[in-house]
């Protein structure tokens, strides 16, 4: 598991409340939500500077 698999699965078991992924990062990872079926359990947001923030999406269905 990457480091942010495992961050990523925090923030799915409630661990975090949020993961900030630097804009060098972002394709790799949303390739990475994509591929394990995670994309729609968090919600993203832009920030300035190219940072995306991830929190749990709420209305997203628990598995």
């Amino acid at each position: 598991m990457t480091d942010w698999e495992m961050t990523f699965q925090q923030l799915f078991d409630e661990q975090q409340d949020e993961v900030k992924v630097p804009r060098e990062d972002f394709l790799s990872v949303r390739s990475m939500l994509i591929e394990k079926g995670w994309l729609f359990q968090v919600v993203g947001e832009a920030k300035h500077g190219g940072i995306t923030i991830y929190r749990r999406n709420p209305v997203a269905p628990t598995s």
